[in-house]
């Protein structure tokens, strides 16, 4: 059991399974589903952590998690709009030389890997939209999107990571919904 503080007043609260309970008012038991998803995992599973390690792949570290949307996997889009809250994050694990491509005005960007849950790695550009003000995977992420057979609403987790000569690569866990 912990207790919590929230507006002055102490709240005992109970996580059971996955169901957290909480007293109401009336002495009654509060049940509310905690959404699994939400807490950060700290490593990939374990099938995605041994297909980065095959391909000596180090330093993998935890960007953050997405529901996709119907622009993430419309063909005719053909690219993974990264949540804001992830862009300052991405750019600082970046090398500055990097950085400038990803952010230049001719739209260079970088050329990335983007492995996928089953370990098959992708070929994408990392770049920013200037429109939007946000980073974006393209040329490479429809592959991704038919071959995993994703669709809207699937949960994507998403981590950095470096190979050997330091080329940023990227790997995506998928949570069907």
């Amino acid at each position: 059991m912990t207790t919590i503080r929230l507006f002055g007043n102490d709240i005992k609260v109970i996580r059971l399974f996955g169901i957290q309970i909480s007293p109401l008012k009336n002495n009654n038991m509060q049940l509310q589903r905690v959404d699994r998803f939400m807490n950060m995992p700290d490593s990939p599973p374990p099938s995605l952590r041994l297909a980065i390690q095959s391909v000596q792949g180090s330093r993998s570290l935890y960007m953050g998690w997405k529901y996709l949307e119907n622009s993430d996997i419309n063909i005719n889009l053909s690219r993974f709009l990264i949540p804001a809250e992830w862009c300052a994050k991405l750019l600082n694990h970046m090398t500055e030389s990097e950085s400038q491509k990803i952010q230049s005005e001719d739209d260079r960007g970088i050329n990335v890997s983007v492995m996928d849950p089953r370990g098959d790695s992708h070929d994408m550009k990392f770049t920013e939209w200037k429109s939007l003000k946000r980073l974006v995977f393209n040329r490479g992420w429809n592959k991704l999107v038919e071959n995993n057979q994703l669709q809207k609403g699937n949960l994507l987790h998403l981590w950095h990571f470096r190979k050997p000569d330091n080329r940023p690569c990227f790997a995506v866990n998928i949570i069907r919904s």
